[in-house]
């Protein structure tokens, strides 16, 4: 992995704002992070933080008529693709970033042959391509047998189906992976068959990942970097090593409570007090503030700067327990991880 050249994925201060019938929503308030080529890096927070939208503002899944992208740039290989139209969308998908779902029957066709929509990819991204010989390649390096190019989605079981959609993305040959929670619907002897696949591709291709889950022993195990992310806001990042050693910002140190179900003098298992906030109200200060139990005056009023934690400086924070960075372009390489 280089940290010289660009980030094949950046996200700069990206606010985007859905529109319902009860008002604006903000479901990313500045969120930032980078993923350089090769690298795998675990995006993490509770359900509703932000972690899928956040993924599909990335290539523009989010539905365009009630999501907008009211601030901030999306680069993708160094190339500002935050305004694209979907026209222009269609034929940008797949390559450098491709994604995979948690439910991939939501995204394979169920009327037609897997073997056809793979080749459906290639045709799309790499029509000079041998497409016949060429499935059954991706076949076989998502560990397949070649006879299921003739099956129908329905006919596989949940890991197959997650490995035919993975055979899809990979047909484009990207150079970043985003996977969204691929094995949250998968009994746990399939999930880890599906980690050691994506760790196996990863180094056999050299592409980077962006592994979003709500799982911290996959990321802990998968990942090189972790940002963690709360109402659409990243408060925490930096080596996976060093967040989960000496985690900062009182959420996440609730996360990881919360995940070795540590359990209180009461005996009762570890949880985050509080509710979740209400997207649709815009806070001056910290979006976990009402839940902190560390929370002070300055945690509501405004939201705090970045501040670099620990001795190796890969590791960074925005929270008023630590002192505020006094000069924020000092700080800008921690927030893209660069």
């Amino acid at each position: 992995m280089s940290r010289e050249a660009p980030p094949i994925l950046r996200l700069q201060d990206v606010s985007l704002t859905f529109r319902t019938r009860a008002g604006a929503v903000r479901a990313l308030n500045g969120a930032s992070l980078a993923v350089h080529e090769g690298e795998a890096i675990g995006l993490v927070g509770e359900s509703g933080s932000g972690k899928s939208t956040l993924a599909r503002a990335v290539l523009g899944l989010n539905p365009e008529r009630s999501s907008r992208i009211e601030a901030g740039r999306i680069l993708i290989a160094g190339r500002d693709v935050t305004r694209l139209s979907q026209a222009e969308w269609e034929g940008a998908r797949g390559h450098p970033v491709a994604m995979v779902f948690q439910d991939p029957l939501s995204f394979l066709n169920p009327i037609m042959r897997i073997g056809r929509q793979i080749a459906e990819s290639i045709e799309r991204h790499a029509p000079d391509r041998r497409v016949e010989e060429r499935v059954g390649e991706l076949l076989a390096l998502v560990k397949l047998p070649p006879s299921l190019a003739r099956a129908y989605p329905h006919e596989l079981s949940g890991g197959m189906r997650q490995r035919a959609l993975l055979a899809v993305a990979l047909a484009c040959e990207p150079r970043l992976l985003i996977a969204d929670e691929p094995t949250t619907a998968l009994d746990v002897t399939t999930q880890a068959e599906i980690l050691a696949l994506l760790r196996d591709l990863r180094e056999q291709l050299g592409m980077a990942m962006l592994l979003i889950t709500h799982d911290l022993g996959i990321v802990s195990s998968a990942c090189e970097r972790l940002y963690v992310i709360y109402a659409g806001r990243v408060l925490e990042w930096g080596r996976s090593q060093d967040v989960f050693g000496a985690p900062a910002h009182p959420y996440t140190v609730g996360l990881f409570q919360a995940a070795r179900a540590d359990r209180d003098a009461q005996g009762r298992f570890a949880t985050i007090g509080g509710e979740p906030p209400d997207l649709g109200e815009t806070a001056k200060g910290c979006p976990f503030a009402p839940r902190c139990p560390s929370a002070m005056a300055e945690c509501i009023q405004s939201m705090p700067g970045v501040t670099v934690v620990g001795e190796a400086g890969s590791h960074a924070v925005r929270c008023w327990l630590y002192p505020p960075a006094q000069d924020a372009a000092a700080t800008a390489g921690h927030v893209f991880g660069s």
